[in-house]
C-alpha cells in the first residue's frame, strides 16, 4: 500500500505526460496546416504504361500559408507494396535556397486550384520580336546564346522584366538532346537547324545512338541545367520558370533534317519502312528525355512542358503508335523519378501539336496540363479533358489586327475557356514580326477579361444566394 502523497505525485505525471503529448500534436498539426502541401501519388498500370494514380490534391487557399487539401479522384488510396502504392512525398523540392515565390497563379492554374485571374504565357516569349532580344542575340550569335547559362539566364527573364509574364520559360531549344542522341546539328538565323550526319536507314540508327542508360545528363547538359539555378535567381520569385523539352518524335524527326533534305519527309518514309529501328530511336529519345526534366527539376525548373511540334504530321493511327505511348511514358518516368529521390512532382504541360482527335487519351495521364493548338475547339477540349487544366489557344494572325480586334478576340477566347483551370497563350508561338506593343495588348485584355468574368460570375453567385 502506498502513501497518499506518493499516489497523488504519480498522478500528476501522469496528467503532465498527457498534456505534453497533446501539446505536442497541436503543433505538429499546426505545422502540417501552415506548411507546403503533401502531394499523395498512387501508382497504377494503365493504357500499356506504369501510370501515376489519377487521384491528386486539390487545394484551396483560406488566407496566407493556410492550405487546407482534399483528395480528388476515382482510384482508392491504400498503403501497400510493390509496383501499386501510395507515396508520400512530404513536399520535399528540389533546392530550398531559391528565392520565394511571389506570384504562383500559374502553378495553382496547373493543379486546379482556385485562380482570380487566368495566367499568361507564350511560346518562345523570349524570341526576336523583342527589340532587347535581339540586341543581345545579334551581338552573341545564337548559339553562344543557349550554350551560355548567364546570357540564356537574361534571355529568359526579359518577358517578365517587360509584360509580367505569370511564367518564365527556359531560354534554351528542344534540339539540345540531339547531340546527346549522337547527332551534331547546326543553327544560324534565318535558317532551319539540321543535323549534319541525319539518320537514313537502320545501320545509322545502329552506329549513332548512345547507350542510354550511360549516359550522364549533367555531364552532357549541364549548361542548360546552370541556366536553370542561375535564372531562377534573377526571376526572384516574379514567376515560376518552366523547363521543357522537345517529344520523342519530335526529335526523331529532327534527327533525320539534313541540309538538303527534309526531316518530316524523311521520318514517315522511316517509319514505313524500318518501324523497328523507329522505335528504337523514339525509345532512346525517351529516355533521355525523362533523365533531362528529372535533372531540371532537380536544377530549379518548377513546372515542364513536352513539346511534341510534330505531331501533327502523323495520322491518327501512327500518332497512337509513334508519338502517344512515349508521351504518356514521360510524364509517369519523371514523376515517379522525382518521387524516387524524394521531391514533389511538379506540374507537367504536353502539347501535342495538331492531333485535336487524341486528345481524350490524356484524360487517365499523368500530364496536369494539356496545351492546345489554334485548331482545338475549348468546348470540345473541355468535354475530352475535364479533370485538366487547358492551355491556349490564341491565333498568332490577330496579333497583326488593330488594339480592338486584338482585345475583342482574346476577350472571345477567354469566354470560350473560362477563368478556372485555364493558362492562356498562343496556339502556337511568338513570331519574329510580332509587335512587341500588341504582344502587350495581349497580355493586358487576358488579364481585364479574366478579372471582368470572375466578377460576373461572384455576383452572380452572391445574387443567387441571395434569392435561395
Amino acid at each position: 500500500r502506498r502513501p497518499l502523497p506518493a499516489l497523488m505525485m504519480m498522478a500528476g505525471c501522469f496528467v503532465g505526460c498527457l498534456v505534453m503529448l497533446l501539446v505536442v500534436a497541436m503543433l505538429a498539426y499546426g505545422r502540417a496546416e501552415q506548411g507546403d502541401e503533401v502531394l499523395l501519388l498512387g501508382a497504377t498500370r494503365a493504357m500499356g504504361v506504369n501510370r501515376i494514380n489519377a487521384a491528386r490534391l486539390e487545394t484551396t487557399v483560406r488566407k496566407p500559408g493556410s492550405l487546407r487539401s482534399r483528395l480528388r479522384g476515382s482510384s482508392p488510396l491504400n498503403y501497400i507494396s510493390g509496383k501499386d502504392r501510395v507515396v508520400n512525398c512530404n513536399a520535399k523540392t528540389a533546392s530550398n535556397d531559391f528565392p520565394e515565390l511571389k506570384n504562383d497563379l500559374l502553378l495553382r492554374a496547373a493543379r486546379g486550384e482556385e485562380t482570380e485571374q487566368v495566367p499568361v504565357w507564350i511560346h518562345r516569349q523570349a524570341g526576336r520580336y523583342l527589340p532587347e532580344f535581339l540586341s543581345i542575340a545579334e551581338a552573341n550569335g545564337y548559339m553562344k546564346c543557349f550554350n551560355t547559362p548567364e546570357i540564356a539566364a537574361d534571355l529568359t527573364v526579359q518577358p517578365i522584366e517587360r509584360y509580367g509574364m505569370d511564367a518564365a520559360i527556359l531560354f534554351s531549344d528542344i534540339l539540345v538532346l540531339l547531340p546527346v542522341m549522337g547527332i551534331e546539328w547546326r543553327f544560324t538565323a534565318g535558317v532551319e537547324p539540321y543535323a549534319v550526319n541525319a539518320i537514313s536507314t537502320p545501320e545509322d540508327v545502329e552506329k549513332t545512338l548512345p547507350d542510354v542508360d550511360n549516359v550522364d545528363i549533367r555531364e552532357k547538359l549541364g549548361y542548360v541545367l546552370e541556366s536553370v539555378g542561375i535564372t531562377r535567381r534573377k526571376l526572384d520569385g516574379r514567376a515560376p520558370l518552366i523547363g521543357f523539352s522537345g517529344a520523342p518524335w519530335t526529335l526523331l524527326t529532327y534527327t533525320m533534317h539534313g541540309q538538303e533534305s527534309n526531316g518530316r519527309d524523311n521520318s514517315l518514309e522511316f517509319i514505313s519502312k524500318y518501324p523497328e529501328a523507329a522505335e528504337k530511336i523514339l525509345v532512346t529519345a525517351k529516355k533521355l528525355v525523362v533523365k533531362y526534366l528529372i535533372a531540371k527539376v532537380e536544377s530549379g525548373a518548377q513546372m515542364l512542358q513536352v513539346f511534341d511540334s510534330w505531331a501533327g504530321i502523323l495520322s491518327e493511327e501512327e500518332f497512337k503508335k509513334y508519338s502517344l505511348p512515349y508521351l504518356l511514358q514521360i510524364a509517369t518516368e519523371v514523376k515517379s523519378g522525382l518521387i524516387a529521390k524524394g521531391i514533389e512532382p511538379v506540374p507537367m504541360t504536353v502539347f501535342p501539336r495538331g492531333c485535336g482527335h487524341s486528345l481524350a487519351a490524356f484524360e487517365t495521364s499523368d500530364y496536369d496540363c494539356v496545351s492546345l493548338d489554334e485548331n482545338v475547339d475549348p468546348a470540345k477540349a473541355r468535354e475530352q479533358l475535364p479533370s485538366k487544366t487547358l492551355q491556349g489557344n490564341f491565333q498568332g494572325k490577330f496579333i497583326y489586327d488593330d488594339e480592338a480586334t486584338i482585345r475583342k478576340e482574346t476577350g472571345d477566347m477567354v469566354e470560350r475557356f473560362g477563368t478556372q483551370r485555364y493558362i492562356a497563350n498562343f496556339g502556337y508561338a511568338v513570331e519574329k514580326q510580332h509587335s512587341p506593343e500588341k504582344i502587350g495588348v495581349f497580355v493586358d485584355e487576358i488579364r481585364k477579361s479574366s478579372q471582368k468574368l470572375n466578377n460576373k460570375v461572384t455576383m452572380e453567385n452572391i445574387d443567387a444566394k441571395a434569392t435561395v
